[in-house]
């Protein structure tokens, strides 16, 4: 039975969270919208502008349990956009727990630190008792990976390996501007190094490792660099792709030289005095870059030429005994992300609409699994074919090789 005029709660009123509350009040089977964060005028600023009556803004911590059982009582499902790195912890396992405990499903963008999902993953059982489905990673890397990764695996006899490659550009000649929270994406690099899943063995490398060259499809700029990361599709996939032998992930920019010198400058664990006073530098670093919610300002301040998001994910194996390849791709720029949603930009659309998607699938029971899971685990094809509607195309390429 379908269930009409649902509750969501969404935590998170930032550049991601805010684009899953704009699908949200155009869907005609949610009445209420409870955009819940630690800055309530933040918050409120945002939903003055929708002028929607469905968007309630709440003021809530999402590490005090209590303030989340409180948040979350009489919804459907709870969404979670808060970012892992936030307060030095993340609050992921709690807000599933009040999810639970309310009878909601759970969604998240990735919100969980990486030793946190093999705890969510030993909460399965719990979550299929109670009838209820709690789906984490759903962004774009993780997110839209995973389900193009699981796409091109089910096309195939046998899988041989994964290659995840995701590009992130803002071009500006007027101010440093990036498209997610600025310390990981640009700080991460130093201490994450990289991390490739081989033969059933992980093998961690340095930072910068494994340099490459790539052409993204619609690429304003042109050829760019990446580098392999420790990212989650790495240590996931392997999990849940039979087979599977390779997985990798490199991230790619045209700045990734500028990316490279700040990570050296602004290190986790490095303090710089400013006048006799020690301050983290990662503080600093924050200062001086603005937050990925003040882009639309920045567009319409004229700071911003153009920005561009894509994943790329190549899913090799054999077909037919034939050594085949499917290159999935989903590159989004700046012009047709505002198309898509105005005062939006592209990382923040394909992160912000699966979970927008998926929130809406789980209340007319389109989705029917239940338990604790990543997105590799969905059926991926109603999922691409509602990501299009939404404007998120996939292109597909087939190479077979005959000799």
């Amino acid at each position: 039975m379908v269930r009409q005029m649902s509750k969501i709660l969404v935590l998170g009123s930032g550049a991601q969270g805010i684009v899953t509350v704009m699908w949200l009040i155009k869907d005609p089977e949610v009445s209420e919208v409870r955009l819940a964060d630690m800055d309530l005028e933040k918050t409120k600023k945002f939903t003055n502008k929708l002028k929607s009556d469905k968007v309630h803004p709440q003021r809530v911590d999402a590490w005090n349990s209590r303030e989340l059982l409180e948040a979350a009582k009489g919804v459907d499902v709870v969404i979670n956009s808060i970012a892992a790195w936030a307060r030095g912890r993340s609050p992921t396992l709690d807000v599933m727990d009040a999810a639970l405990k309310n009878g909601a499903h759970y969604l998240d963008v990735d919100t969980a630190m990486t030793a946190e999902k093999d705890k969510m993953l030993g909460l399965n059982d719990k979550w299929k008792d109670a009838g209820l489905s709690a789906i984490f990673d759903l962004g774009k890397c993780p997110g839209i990976s995973h389900i193009l990764a699981k796409y091109g695996a089910d096309k195939l006899d046998q899988v041989e390996g994964i290659r995840i490659k995701s590009c992130l550009e803002v071009m500006s000649e007027k101010e440093f501007l990036v498209l997610w929270a600025p310390v990981p994406a640009v700080l991460g690099w130093r201490s994450e190094g990289g991390l490739v899943y081989k033969n059933g063995v992980y093998k961690e490398l340095p930072p910068f490792s494994g340099a490459e060259d790539y052409t993204f499809p619609k690429n304003p700029l042109g050829p760019c660099t990446g580098y392999l990361v420790d990212h989650e599709e790495v240590r996931m996939l392997p999990r849940f792709i039979k087979g599977v032998q390779h997985v990798e992930f490199k991230f790619f920019s045209h700045r990734m030289p500028v990316f490279r010198t700040l990570s050296l400058l602004f290190g986790e664990d490095k303090t710089i005095n400013v006048k006799g006073v020690e301050m983290a530098s990662t503080d600093i670093f924050k200062a001086l870059v603005p937050p990925p919610g003040e882009f639309p300002e920045k567009v319409e301040a004229g700071l911003v030429d153009d920005a561009y998001s894509c994943p790329v994910v190549e899913v090799t194996g054999e077909k037919a005994g034939m050594k085949t390849r499917y290159v999935l791709s989903c590159p989004l720029g700046l012009k047709d992300a505002n198309k898509i949603l105005p005062n939006s930009q592209p990382l923040s659309i394909q992160v912000g609409t699966p979970p927008a998607i998926i929130s809406t699938m789980l209340i007319k029971n389109e989705i029917k699994l239940r338990g604790v899971m990543p997105p590799v685990c969905l059926d991926p094809e109603p999922l691409l074919a509602k990501l299009a509607e939404k404007g998120i195309r996939t292109y597909e390429r087939v190479e077979k090789y005959i000799a």
